[in-house]
This record gives C-alpha cells, structure tokens and sequence, in this order.
C-alpha cells in the first residue's frame, strides 16, 4: 500500500504561462507559503515533482505576524529545447504526424539526450520531466504512422526517449523479465503448463500461436488455421454457413463449428470433438491434423505437450521457393539476396521468440495495460501525473483500438508482445540516410535501417507467430501490415491501428510483400 501524499492546506500556488511563436514561454507564479519565501531552485525542483526541497515545509510550523500577507511573484523561463520539444508535440496534436512533425519531435529529443551527455544536472531542468512525459502520451495517442523510424541519427523516437529517461532516472531498464537459461538443443522447454495451455511442437520447433492449443473437455484442441497453414494447406472461412475449407494439392477438406463431422474430399470423417471457435479462432482435435493432412502426431500428457511432423518430414520451406530462397512463410524472402542472407536473418529471429514467454506486456507498464484489459481507464486529466493515469493512457494509445474491435486479451497480449520482439531486434541500429537498407539481412546482420528493413522484420516476426503480414509502400515510406482477426491493423511504437489496404492501393500505394497468405491484391 502506497502511503498518500502529504498535502499542505497553506501552500497556494496560482500560474499564468504565456506562449508566443517566436520566443520562449513565459510563466509567472505566486506563492504564499507560510512566510516561507520560495527560491527559484527550490521551485524548479518542485516543478520536477521533488519533495526534498519542500521537506521542511510543516503545519507544525509557526505562522509569523507577516505569513498571511507575505508572497513572492518568481518569473521562470523554460528552457529552449524543452520549448523546442513543447512546440513539436503541439504540432503534432494539431496536425498529425508527418514527416515534418515527425522530424521536428525526434530533433527535439536528440537535442535533449545530447544535452544530458554533456551536462547530467540538466535533468532537473524546469518543465523537463513534464514535456518528455507529454511526449510519451503524445506518441500513445497518435503514433499510428506505422513505424516512427526516423532518419535523425538513426534512432527511433522511442530508443531516443528511453535513453532520455534512463539518465533522469525515469524508466525501468528493460521490457524483458529475466533471460531465460541456455539451452540444449533438443529440449523442449513448457512454459504453459501453469496456464493449463498445450505446448506444441512441430518438426522439432516449439510453436507460439495467437490463440494457444487448449485442452477443452479432455480433448487436446489446436487452431486449425495456423497449424494447417504451416503444414502448407490454404484456408478458406464461410461466415454465412460457418464452414472452413482447407486445401493442399488434391486434397479438400470441410468442416463446419459445432459438428463432430469433417469431410476430406467428400468423405465423412469422425471428429474426437466438435469443431468450435474460441476467442475468434476455429479449433479442432489435434487427431484430425493427422487424419486431414498426413502428418505424424505424438502426445505427452506428462508434459501437455503435442508434437506435430508434417508429411514426409518437410515443410513449406521445401516446398516454396522464391527467387531462388527456399522459405518458410508464404513468398515471403524479406528482401533478401541469397539463402544464406535468409537463413541467417530468420535463424536471428527464431532465437528471440524463445524468450517470447519471458516477454512483460506493456513493458514497465504491464500493470496497467492488465487494468487496461480488464475496463479501467485514465482520469480524461492530463493533469493528473500519478503513474497509473499515465499507464493507463500509454495503455489506451497502444491497444485500446483492439479493445475497441473486440480482439481477446490472448491475442492482444500476443500482438503486443510481438511488437515488443521486433523493436527489441531493430534496437541500436543505424540508418545510412541514402536508402540502400532493403532487407531483413540489413537490419539484423548488418545493422542498417530504414523504413523497408523495419518493416520486413516485423514480418517475419509476426510470420513466426503464425500471423498474416503484407508490406505495402509509398510516398517512400514502407508499411507493414497485420492481419488480426480477420482486419488488418498497422503498428508503430507499439501503438496499433486499423488499415485498409485496399483504400491505400486505390490511393496510390503498392504492394511489397503479398499476404503469407489468403488473399492477393493487386
């Protein structure tokens, strides 16, 4: 329990800012305190939210013949690059991002961190902590660009502010619990059996899917889309009779939710369960992978494991081959040149999603992304500074779209999770400023970026996890996109929106990179 903040009924404090374009903004305060005259010094440290310098502010303290008529009007100026970054954050509310905007935020922040290189002490600088807070809100709210990957330096608005905040003492170092140990290549590490989730493993690689293998009245149940998908079958959804279909070489498979009866080729076969959706997504008995498809299927209730070998032991990777790269997820190559370049792109990749578990949602502000979740939300105050109103209002900018749309909170913890995987690759990289970077290889290997390696890394990322990704570009910018439950939905700054890309090809943008899978546009 939280010990509520001393307030002091006899400390009064009236403010008028004034703001010109053209020159810094001006604030006039006054205090009446107890006949207690209150330094410029002491009242920036107030400002930034420090109590030592009001510690010996008491009611126990003597009210002086004087007190009640005693005041002091201090004029503080803020400083020129919090004014700088002020002005780029109302820029932004008013207008939107652009790449203006968008420059000018990221100048400002560079301008900062560069400042507290040189000089520690100016973290206490007037209004700082205040306008880097706001910037933070800002970006939750309308960092829907896609990316926020600018070209100043190379870094990212949120590299840029974390560094900011690491050196005034504002943030927690890390996204990531405690690195998992090191471990055999063989082993297979369960890290849902506390949830009562299965663990599935196919030929030979732990899988992590938006909506987990379950068991479901003693049955192991798997989601269908994903796990065909992988095994190389195309999947087709009927609202109006809520059927699926699946498809691979000559072999057509029906089912329909909520019957015990699938169809292979028109040939009735008997399910161990009924088919049904949970949180959105169709599950059947992990026995019909092996009746549908052909593949070998083994279960380990000691560990509530299922292991899956697709048909003949091969994958999509052997069956898909695009400009000469054999790959993993659709035609997918991630703008890479040769097999080489891929294998050891993705391989970068599947290393970081074994640590998926180990992943915190929401970051430092996981508590109150779950309070997001389960209906709270901020004040409506920008006033209010106490850290669960900030949570709560980083929470809302960075998935209250989803809750808006309905999406479980399986699968929002999954996507925002894995937006957290690719940030943390993508971290520290620098871009060139002359538009070569193009590939995944680039960004991960050679440690190069702009908008296009970004992007094709959150597709793999993404791709991995059994999701549908698509690249759209232009006005020389690049877009991933990422279709969840059945809409698809842009990411930037861990921020998730809805997209159309049919209405952006209309509007002039193309297509990089088709679906992994279901529908081509043209």
């Amino acid at each position: 329990m939280r010990n509520k903040p001393y307030v002091n009924e006899d400390v009064k404090l009236q403010m008028e800012a004034t703001y010109t374009r053209h020159s810094k903004p001006k604030r006039s305060f006054d205090l009446v305190i107890k006949g207690i005259l209150i330094s410029s010094f002491m009242l920036s440290n107030f400002a930034m939210g420090g109590v030592s310098a009001f510690a010996t502010t008491s009611p126990d303290l003597p009210n002086s013949p004087t007190s009640v008529q005693a005041s002091q009007q201090i004029q503080v100026q803020e400083d020129e690059l919090v004014v700088n970054l002020r002005l780029a954050i109302k820029a932004i509310e008013e207008i939107g991002w652009s790449p203006k905007t968008l420059q000018a935020i990221s100048n400002s922040l560079h301008a900062i961190d560069d400042k507290l290189n040189d000089d520690i002490s100016y973290r206490f600088t007037f209004g700082l902590k205040d306008a880097i807070l706001d910037t933070k809100l800002v970006i939750a709210q309308y960092g829907g660009d896609g990316l926020t990957e600018l070209r100043g330096k190379g870094n990212s608005i949120n590299e840029t502010l974390q560094s900011i905040e690491a050196k005034m003492g504002m943030s927690t170092p890390s996204n990531h619990a405690t690195p998992p140990p090191v471990r055999k290549k063989a082993e297979v590490r369960i890290a849902s059996v506390a949830e009562n989730n299965v663990t599935v493993v196919m030929d030979g690689q732990i899988q992590s899917f938006p909506q987990p293998a379950v068991i479901i009245d003693g049955s192991t149940m798997v989601p269908m889309r994903a796990i065909f998908e992988k095994l190389g079958a195309e999947i087709k959804w009927d609202g109006e009779t809520r059927t699926v279909t699946a498809t691979k070489g000559n072999t057509v498979i029906r089912l329909t939710l909520d019957r015990d009866i699938a169809y292979i080729n028109g040939s009735p076969v008997k399910l161990t369960a009924k088919a049904q959706s949970l949180n959105g997504h169709t599950m059947v008995p992990l026995r019909f992978v092996s009746e549908a498809l052909g593949s070998g299927v083994k279960w380990d209730g000691s560990t509530m494991t299922a292991y899956i070998e697709s048909a003949g032991h091969t994958d999509q990777a052997s069956q898909q081959v695009i400009n000469g790269i054999k790959v993993k997820y659709g035609r997918h190559t991630y703008g890479v040149s040769t097999q080489s370049e891929y294998d050891q792109s993705l391989a970068i990749v599947e290393d970081a999603l074994k640590g998926f578990d180990d992943v915190v949602f929401g970051g430092m502000y996981n508590e109150y992304f779950e309070l997001f979740l389960e209906g709270e939300r901020w004040s409506g105050d920008r006033r209010d500074r106490s850290e669960r109103n900030i949570g709560l209002k980083i929470a809302e900018g960075s998935i209250g779209e989803l809750v808006k749309a309905g999406v479980s909170k399986d699968v929002i913890r999954t996507v925002s999770k894995a937006s957290t995987v690719a940030i943390d690759l993508l971290r520290g990289k620098t871009d060139p400023l002359d538009g070569t970077p193009r590939s995944i290889y680039d960004a991960l290997i050679l440690n190069r970026i702009d908008c296009d390696p970004i992007a094709e890394t959150y597709s793999a990322v993404f791709d991995s996890l059994g999701f549908n990704t698509m690249i759209i570009g232009g006005n020389n910018h690049a877009e991933v996109l990422i279709q969840i439950n059945g809409e698809w939905w842009e990411t930037g700054s861990g921020a998730f929106r809805k997209a159309d890309p049919k209405k952006a090809i209309a509007n002039g943008s193309y297509v990089i990179s088709q679906p992994t899978f279901g529908t081509i546009f043209e």
